[in-house]
Protein backbone atom coordinates (compact mmCIF):
# COMPACT_ATOMS: atom_id res chain seq x y z
CA UNK A 1 0.00 0.00 0.00
CA UNK A 2 1.34 3.34 -0.57
CA UNK A 3 2.64 5.81 1.99
CA UNK A 4 -0.01 8.88 1.85
CA UNK A 5 1.08 12.25 1.58
CA UNK A 6 1.44 14.32 4.87
CA UNK A 7 1.63 18.06 3.57
CA UNK A 8 2.29 21.20 5.84
CA UNK A 9 -0.17 23.56 5.67
CA UNK A 10 0.75 26.94 5.19
CA UNK A 11 -2.66 28.74 5.39
CA UNK A 12 -6.66 28.21 4.94
CA UNK A 13 -8.88 30.61 3.96
CA UNK A 14 -11.51 31.65 6.46
CA UNK A 15 -14.59 31.34 4.49
CA UNK A 16 -13.65 29.03 2.40
CA UNK A 17 -11.94 26.32 3.95
CA UNK A 18 -8.96 26.21 1.22
CA UNK A 19 -6.25 24.85 2.14
CA UNK A 20 -2.89 25.65 0.73
CA UNK A 21 0.56 24.09 1.69
CA UNK A 22 4.46 24.90 1.46
CA UNK A 23 4.62 23.14 -1.46
CA UNK A 24 1.94 25.19 -3.63
CA UNK A 25 -0.67 22.04 -3.22
CA UNK A 26 -3.85 23.40 -2.62
CA UNK A 27 -7.49 21.52 -1.71
CA UNK A 28 -11.44 22.54 -0.80
CA UNK A 29 -12.94 22.18 2.27
CA UNK A 30 -14.22 18.31 2.45
CA UNK A 31 -10.83 17.09 0.27
CA UNK A 32 -7.98 16.95 3.52
CA UNK A 33 -8.11 15.75 7.43
CA UNK A 34 -5.80 17.63 9.42
CA UNK A 35 -3.76 16.29 12.48
CA UNK A 36 -1.88 17.41 15.14
CA UNK A 37 1.11 14.80 15.45
CA UNK A 38 1.90 13.85 11.57
CA UNK A 39 5.31 13.57 10.32
CA UNK A 40 5.40 15.62 6.85
CA UNK A 41 5.96 13.17 4.15
CA UNK A 42 5.80 15.86 1.35
CA UNK A 43 9.05 16.03 -0.47
CA UNK A 44 8.23 19.57 -1.25
CA UNK A 45 6.69 20.76 1.91
CA UNK A 46 9.94 19.39 3.73
CA UNK A 47 12.24 21.29 1.01
CA UNK A 48 10.23 24.28 1.98
CA UNK A 49 10.96 23.96 5.92
CA UNK A 50 14.40 23.28 5.34
CA UNK A 51 14.96 26.92 3.16
CA UNK A 52 12.74 28.74 5.80
CA UNK A 53 15.29 27.34 8.78
CA UNK A 54 18.12 27.99 6.59
CA UNK A 55 16.79 31.66 6.41
CA UNK A 56 16.69 31.76 9.85
CA UNK A 57 19.89 32.62 11.47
Amino acid sequence: MAKELVHETKSKAFWSGRVTAWCGATAKAGEYSTTWFASVTCPGCKAARKARKAGKK
